[in-house]
């Protein structure tokens, strides 16, 4: 029989893993999130819901969506003009404008009721950190002394760079959250009788 304690842990696990894939989405270690919930679930049900090996393949791509991330953001803004510290600044203007538009977010949203605060408080950051990432990339080039319209181009590679990779990172994340989620539930698992 299903505990209420059991239910708690399952809908806690769940909605950390969905919160783990929308923090992708506005560039921020997400997958390493559900990696975390998939390891816990499966040291609670001795290794079994998910198995060991499923870990080991989770691992493997949490390391593919943090780095390809990072990479995809580098190359967006290289493949536009832009420098490498560009780049970096990109990430740091994206997570900076996350984290503010996250903040008011809710408040902003909250004009619109109470689903406009859970969607201020969802698409807040994602915009928040897609115009951070273009600014961050922007203000660094041209502080280096480079053409508004060169500045430009790189920022606007270093956002297109950033959405790809945090793109990548969400789906691989979902995947995993998915992959964790059916193992849990199928035959045999803790709600069967």
């Amino acid at each position: 029989m299903v505990t209420v304690l059991l239910w708690i842990g399952i809908v806690l696990a769940i909605l950390v893993m969905l919160a783990g894939v929308l923090a992708c989405l506005v560039g921020l270690p997400g997958s390493v999130a559900v990696l975390v919930v998939s390891f816990v679930l499966s040291a609670s049900t001795h290794w079994q819901r998910p198995p060991w090996w499923a870990l080991l393949i989770f691992l493997g791509l949490t390391a593919v969506a943090e780095t390809g991330d990072n990479l995809l953001s580098a190359w967006g803004t290289k493949r536009y003009g832009g420098s490498t510290k560009g780049a970096f600044w990109a990430l740091i203007g994206g997570i900076a404008g996350a984290l503010l538009l996250g903040w008011l977010g809710p408040l902003i949203g909250g004009l619109g009721g109470p689903l406009g605060s859970i969607a201020g408080a969802i698409l807040a950051p994602i915009a928040g950190g897609f115009a951070g990432g273009f600014l961050g990339g922007y203000w660094y080039e041209l502080r280096q002394g480079r053409p508004k319209d060169e500045a430009r181009r790189a920022g606007w590679g270093a956002f297109l760079g950033r959405a790809a990779g945090s793109l990548l990172k969400a789906i691989i994340a979902a995947t995993m959250a998915t992959v964790t989620i059916w193992m849990l539930f199928r035959a045999g698992g803790p709600f069967s009788n």
